[in-house]
């Protein structure tokens, strides 16, 4: 409890400490004397249910209303109003109010959510805030349409479907869900233009069910993910697909940084990033342009990296338009 107030203390100021001392009171008000489980809370310019019980984005959420503000950042950069977003791993719809604000009336969400207790908030969050293009689904996105088998965590945001021994408080606990590609979503939902995803360690399947639309230029969409370098072994390959996806074109338009560690990696190879960016107990910093090589490097082998953006550039866009025009015309 100290350590955790000292951290806070540290990295929020005295207000910062304060108000979360207020969120927290509020929120063991709302549940021990009003018998209320979920606090509705604003976040940025958005409305939020909030488990009180939740030890993951329910807990951060409701002391410091957000979370993870270098992913934040590199949404505001790319996405534009009428643009379509498939949010993969969207939780109880942090990301999803976020990408709606950003893409407009004329844009549209669909969100994917694998976890039974997450899809029955996020659907109260969208009903909520009144929005009407946001489409949610219960199921998850993977390397093949079937069914696989999700670890459920006591941290709402670290359901998986990868056994970690790092995470001892994850439970031996399943469900058993739909699994669809990207592909697949597409044929079904019409051209993508960003795909957002934090799947803990599963962006390798979804990134195997991908590429070969991909390489055949039939699809293109942007890419922005949260990256698991625990995750990324001999057995569950994350080099060959980005290898894949660079030869096809695409490149690390935004990579930030994990910590002031990982900044330290990232600069060591030649780059700087710009301002500061305090966030979840850590400062980080956006790079842009890094090379395919160093990448894979800081994604695959030495860690300092939290997140990605790949797209490919106009002109490679523009060629995987057209072949995706002409096969609709051919069928």
């Amino acid at each position: 409890m100290l350590e955790n107030s000292l951290r806070i203390l540290k990295h929020k100021g005295v207000t910062g400490f304060v108000i979360a001392l207020y969120y927290l009171a509020k929120a063991n008000i709302y549940r021990r004397l009003l018998g209320q489980r979920y606090l509705k809370k604003k976040i940025f310019n958005y409305w939020m249910w909030l488990d009180t019980l939740d030890r993951g984005i329910g807990r951060t959420l409701i002391l410091f209303g957000q979370r993870e503000e270098d992913h934040r950042i590199i949404l505001q950069k790319v996405l534009k109003p009428g643009m379509t977003v498939l949010d993969i791993g969207a939780n109880i719809g942090y990301y999803a109010m976020m990408e709606r604000e950003l893409v407009g009336e004329t844009g549209r969400i669909i969100a994917v959510e694998p976890a039974q207790g997450n899809i029955a908030t996020l659907k109260r969050n969208v009903a909520l805030n009144g929005y009407q293009n946001i489409d949610f689904f219960h199921m998850a996105i993977s390397d093949t349409d079937g069914t696989g088998n999700l670890i459920i965590s006591p941290f709402s945001n670290l359901h998986s479907f990868h056994s970690r021994t790092d995470r001892p408080l994850q439970t031996e606990n399943t469900e058993e869900v739909e699994t669809r590609t990207v592909p697949s979503m597409m044929a079904e939902f019409g051209k993508i233009d960003l795909i957002r995803m934090d799947v803990e360690g599963h962006e390798v399947e979804v990134f195997n069910g991908t590429l070969d639309s991909v390489e055949k230029g039939e699809i293109s969409p942007m890419v922005v993910f949260e990256t698991h370098l625990r995750q990324y072994t001999p057995d569950h390959d994350m080099m060959t697909p980005l290898r894949r996806l660079f030869a096809s074109g695409y490149k690390a338009r935004f990579v930030a940084s994990s910590s002031d560690w990982g900044t330290k990696q990232v600069e060591a190879l030649g780059y700087r990033g710009g301002p500061l960016i305090p966030t979840d107990f850590e400062f980080r910093k956006l790079f842009e342009n890094v090379s395919d090589d160093d990448v894979i490097h800081l994604l695959c082998k030495n860690g300092g990296v939290r997140t990605v953006l790949l797209a490919k550039d106009a002109d490679s866009t523009k060629t995987t338009e057209q072949n995706s025009a002409k096969k609709s015309v051919a069928g």
